[in-house]
This record gives structure tokens, C-alpha cells and sequence, in this order.
């Protein structure tokens, strides 16, 4: 080792150094692919219907780094407006200046939190370069949240189960300390994954109208499914009213209040009689209803602590009139002849809720009614079964010729070898319209 005259760089060093000649690389090579796909876009355009109006330069951060290049602004005859052909038929907005890929890694970031500013640190820290404020990512989260999806293939169900639950969140500078968030996550049913179960083609539904929560609900359903009078809904919750509220929406509802929640309450009242305790646990896991009431019914008063004791008997009064949403609901669902295996008893509603909660309750944060919903939006979209893409706002035909971006660098970085390979830059701007570019253009060939 004493012989080497030069300096060995450390490991990170080394990464680093490597990190950023990639990021050269990357910012040459995304700028001759984009300004050659203006130039295949400019020659198979629909001349009648596209003019040439000006060559643009403009600058865009990418996780690579910012790119600088050039596209052709175009007048659309048949609307009279002016348009970037080159943003629409790659489906991005280019006066956005952030690419489409760090637009999805930043809101990733700060959907997973803990907040806006870590995000921009994390950014930042990958990347080597400060990319977008904690503030600009906000905002192009409740963009993005607040952008219509694509809409989807209905889909066909005997069953749904819907887990229904609110979220109370705090507001900003508002004459009211916070708000609950209605939200449903609808499935299909269970299936094994490794040892896992995972919920199938599970979506989310967040009530945004002031209107009735299940008439919001309904509509919703029929814009992803296809309902009819043989669908059977199964939801569950935790007893509260606006929730038991959906079997007079739906012909064939099935209500289970949720075991986690009466578990908990349960404990809270009997946690110190363990015999109850225990008889009560077991009732709830085999969701036999007679045999939990017979338990809660053996409690003396006397047994519940003084403080407690109006509550408790509140409480037993709410499991006696909720009898019969502790029962099995595959037993009716059998009953009416629908084949039950493979389902498993309802209860996923919190574990759904501390995904969300996680998020916007964690570090005891403050939001603006807009910002929670496009958090809650955001969080539910990357969790659902598939992302919903985003609706096409600007369809434009796709050109006819095949290429590959290979083949593009390729030819790009080729040598030129004069006028046989070269180009005339008059061809490849807007004067190629006027009667000398015209002219030119009819000599091909010759």
C-alpha cells in the first residue's frame, strides 16, 4: 500500500462520486431522448391541424437531477389554442417543472410522514440537491388528491363487506377545535398470502358532501361495482348510530358491531373479574351472542367500580339491543344459500383506522379541512387494491411510427458525417411552414 501514489477514496466517497456521474449521464441522456421524440412528434404531427409557433427551452427536476431542453410550441387550428405536443403525448404537465416520477416519490414520502418538512429533508438527502420545499409538496399532494381518477371496470360481487369507522382529526385556526371523517373500506372477501391474509381488491370510500353518509356510499358502490337486488352487504362497526343506519339503505344488509371495540369496552368494565373476563373473550371469538350476555348478565353491580357503574349499566343496555349484530353473519348468509367458505368473522376496521391514524394524528399536528382530506385521500389510494391512475385530460392520438428510446440515443449520439446525415435546422422550426421551408421540404428526394 505504500507504493500507491495516488489517494484510494473511501467506499462513500466513491458512491458519491459514482452517484453523481450518473446523474450527468442521466441528465444528457433524458435530454437527447426528449428533444428526439419532439422531433418524431413534429414530422408525423397532423399538419392541418398543428402549426409550428416557436422552439421553447424549458427545465425540469427529476431524481436524477434538473434537465434543461427544448419542445415545440404548437397552435391547434381547430381550437385556436397553443399547445406542448411533447407534454401530452407523454402525459405530464411540463410548466409543472417537476417530473412525474419525483412527483410520486415526493408524495410518497410525505404520506408516510411524520411531516412535510422530513419529506423535503429525505428528498433532499437522497438526492444530493434541494428539490421541492416542504410547502410546494403539500400543495402538490392536495393536486394530486383532488384530481379526478380513472375511472374503472365495474366489478361483479355476490358479497361485500364494508368496515365502516370515523376519524377525528384537529383543524387549523377554525371556530371548531376538529372534525370526524366518515370512511368505509370496501372488499370482496379474504385470501392467504404466505401467512398472511390479505384483503381482495380492498377499496376506500371517504365522505366528503354534508350530505347523508350511506346515500354518498351508495354511489360510490354502483360506480365500482355492479349491484343488483342479489347483493349482500355485509358492515360492520362500532355501534354507533349513523352507522347502524345502513340496513335501512340497503335491501340485503347484514350490521356486526365490531369485537375490537366490544372487547375493549368489555375490559374497561371487567377486566378485573377474570373468570367474566375470560368467559366473555371466548364468547366474543365464537360470536356466540346468548353466551356473552349470559356473562355480562352474571356481573353484579357491586363488582363494577363505584365511578364506572352508570356507564356499565348504559352499556349493558347498548350489547342488549345490538343482540343480534353479534351473531355470525354467515349463518344468514347460508340461510340464503350463498357458500361461506373462506370468509372470516368482520373486525378489520381499526387496523384499516391506524393506517390512517398514523398519519395525521401522530406528533399531535393541526390540518386544514382541504390538506386532511387530500392526506386521507392520498394514504387510501396508495393502500387499495391497484392505483388508480389519473383520468386523461389531454388525449391525443399517438404517432404511428414505433421507437425505442435505445435506438433513440443511439442515433442521437452518432457522429454526423455531413450533408447526407446532417440537418437542415430550417426544417425543424417554425419557419418549415413558410414557402422556403415548403420548398425545401419538396426536394426530398432529389
Amino acid at each position: 500500500m505504500q507504493h500507491f501514489t495516488t489517494t484510494i477514496p473511501t467506499m462513500k466517497e466513491l458512491e458519491e462520486w459514482m452517484f453523481r456521474k450518473m446523474q450527468d449521464l442521466f441528465t444528457a441522456a433524458m435530454r437527447t431522448a426528449l428533444e428526439k421524440l419532439d422531433e418524431i412528434i413534429l414530422e408525423q404531427r397532423d399538419r392541418e391541424r398543428y402549426r409550428v409557433k416557436a422552439e421553447r427551452e424549458t427545465s425540469m427536476n427529476t431524481v436524477f437531477g434538473n434537465i434543461r431542453f427544448k419542445r415545440r410550441l404548437y397552435m391547434d387550428r381547430q381550437t385556436g389554442k397553443y399547445v406542448y405536443l411533447l407534454d401530452q403525448h407523454l402525459r405530464f404537465e411540463g410548466r409543472g417543472k417537476v417530473s412525474p416520477h419525483l412527483l410520486e416519490t415526493a408524495i410518497a414520502f410525505a404520506a408516510e410522514g411524520p411531516s412535510y418538512r422530513d419529506s423535503a429533508r429525505r428528498l433532499e438527502q437522497l438526492l444530493g440537491y434541494p428539490v421541492l420545499s416542504h410547502e410546494a409538496i403539500r400543495e402538490k399532494l392536495i393536486e394530486q388528491a383532488e384530481k379526478p381518477v380513472k375511472a374503472v371496470e365495474k366489478r361483479k360481487a355476490r358479497v361485500l363487506f364494508v368496515e365502516v369507522d370515523g376519524l377525528y382529526t384537529k383543524l387549523q385556526r377554525r371556530k371548531r377545535h376538529g372534525m370526524e371523517h366518515a370512511i368505509a373500506v370496501v372488499h370482496e372477501g379474504w385470501e392467504q398470502v404466505g401467512k398472511r391474509v390479505r384483503l381482495t381488491n380492498k377499496q376506500h370510500y371517504l365522505h366528503r358532501s354534508e350530505g347523508d353518509f350511506w346515500e354518498g356510499f351508495g354511489d360510490f358502490l354502483t360506480e365500482q361495482y355492479a349491484i343488483d337486488e342479489d347483493t349482500w352487504l355485509v358492515v360492520g362497526g362500532d355501534g354507533a348510530s349513523w352507522i347502524g343506519e345502513c340496513e335501512s339503505y340497503f335491501h340485503k344488509c347484514i350490521y356486526m358491531l365490531d369485537r375490537f371495540h366490544v372487547a375493549r369496552d368489555l375490559k374497561r368494565f371487567v377486566g378485573h373479574l377474570p373468570k367474566i373476563w375470560k368467559d366473555a373473550r371466548q364468547a366474543l371469538a365464537r360470536q356466540d351472542p346468548a353466551a356473552l350476555m349470559a356473562a355480562v348478565e352474571r356481573v353484579a353491580i357491586e363488582e363494577i367500580a363505584p365511578d364506572k357503574r352508570e356507564a356499565w349499566s348504559a352499556y349493558k343496555s347498548f350489547l342488549r339491543r345490538h343482540r343480534k349484530h353479534l351473531e355470525d353473519y354467515r349463518k344468514t348468509l347460508e340461510a340464503n344459500g350463498i357458500d361461506t367458505t373462506g370468509m372470516r368473522p368482520m373486525g378489520s376496521a381499526e387496523a384499516q383506522m391506524r393506517v390512517l391514524t398514523k398519519r395525521t394524528k401522530r406528533g399531535g399536528y393541526s390540518w386544514s379541512e382541504r390538506g386532511a382530506r387530500a392526506m386521507l385521500t392520498t394514504v387510501m389510494r396508495s393502500k387499495q387494491a391497484g392505483w388508480l391512475e389519473e383520468a386523461d385530460e389531454h388525449k391525443v392520438e399517438t404517432p404511428e411510427r414505433v421507437f425505442s428510446v435505445r435506438k433513440i440515443l443511439k442515433d442521437a449520439i452518432r457522429p454526423a458525417k455531413g450533408c447526407v446525415d446532417g440537418m437542415i435546422r430550417l426544417l425543424r422550426s417554425q419557419w418549415q411552414s413558410r414557402p422556403t421551408g415548403l420548398a425545401l421540404e419538396g426536394l426530398k428526394g432529389y
